[in-house]
């Protein structure tokens, strides 16, 4: 959906209300309003689950016509009765029904909608048995084994449902694990064409922080072997960008510069900010310009002390302090 398509919100349960961000692209209706809601391209509707047989009609009509977007239900009754709920509106269970206890998962769906971003966002997620299953905010649901990814595979069977999700859904974060996976690293388990995107993504990301990095020790001259605790290998091969750097090893760069950690990252920061819009890659791959981020698009979001994480057609930023590394590692 583009962000420029109005949203109609259909309420039937004023609980909900809240849910709703106030935006000019965002129209607020109630069931009354019959011959807009019959208009409507993009409906979410709001209601509860005793109240469902009082929107079904319209549900089911925005339903056939491709128009519905999200049913949100709150639990208003005892959960086992849910399916005589639906029995009683003659409604089935759609793709995009999402029954919820509390706002946390309706509200990071409703803004990544008014964003444009319910693509690329994290509605909710569960650990079962031997796999990840993943609701994104467009209602995609994947199933991703715990084996099918490096970073999964890190992840002790105990700590598999140990892990959180960002506020706006932008990642799943293991905390034990210090693993960051977003939506475009889920999907590379399941798809190879994804995971040739997110290859060529995380690759670029690499090799323009490993670029910032060698920009500051040059601006410090400093030698690769004034890198007290790495070898002029290792430190060759970050400013190359080939992996992902740690916590750790950025911790060995800031002493080399006599800086702390933080004021170090700052100054990283500002190395990317100045990277020429056009340079080098080291990688012999080619890879497709579709793939590619500009230089332009990653100094405005690099610009402020933080470190990229890939999604969907973008990198957004995460601090760095948390975790500079990436889940497809």
């Amino acid at each position: 959906m583009s962000s420029q398509q109005t949203m109609t919100v259909l309420v039937q349960d004023s609980e909900n209300k809240h849910l709703i961000t106030r935006s000019k692209s965002v129209q607020v209706l109630q069931s009354s309003d019959s011959q807009d809601l019959e208009s409507a391209l993009n409906l979410f509707v709001l209601a509860s689950a005793t109240g469902l047989q009082e929107i079904a009609d319209i549900v089911r009509s925005a339903n056939q016509k491709h128009h519905l977007r999200v049913l949100f239900i709150r639990e208003d009754i005892d959960p086992t009765w849910m399916p005589q709920m639906f029995d009683r509106a003659n409604l089935r269970v759609m793709r995009n029904t999402l029954v919820h206890t509390n706002s946390v998962v309706p509200k990071r769906v409703m803004n990544a909608w008014t964003m444009g971003a319910q693509e690329q966002l994290i509605a909710d997620a569960i650990a079962i048995g031997d796999r990840l299953l993943v609701l994104s905010c467009s209602m995609e649901k994947l199933e991703v084994p715990f084996d099918s990814l490096p970073a999964l595979k890190c992840i002790s069977i105990k700590d598999r449902s140990n892990f959180t999700i960002d506020d706006d859904g932008s990642c799943l974060y293991w905390e034990d694990a210090d693993i960051h996976l977003d939506l475009e690293a889920l999907r590379s388990a399941n798809a190879p064409e994804w995971k040739q995107k997110f290859e060529a993504l995380k690759s670029e990301h690499n090799q323009v922080f490993g670029k910032a990095i060698a920009t500051l020790r040059k601006q410090h001259k400093l030698r690769q072997s004034d890198i007290i605790g790495l070898s002029d290998r290792q430190v060759r091969r970050i400013e190359q960008g080939e992996g992902s750097t740690k916590v750790d090893t950025l911790r060995l760069f800031a002493k080399a510069h006599g800086m702390e950690l933080d004021a170090y990252l700052d100054a990283v920061a500002g190395a990317v900010s100045h990277i020429p819009e056009r340079f080098t890659l080291s990688s012999n791959e080619e890879r497709s310009k579709s793939k590619l981020k500009s230089m332009e698009e990653l100094r405005e979001e690099l610009g402020n002390g933080k470190q990229a994480k890939i999604t969907k057609g973008s990198i957004s930023s995460k601090n760095l302090k948390t975790a500079p590394k990436f889940g497809g590692e």
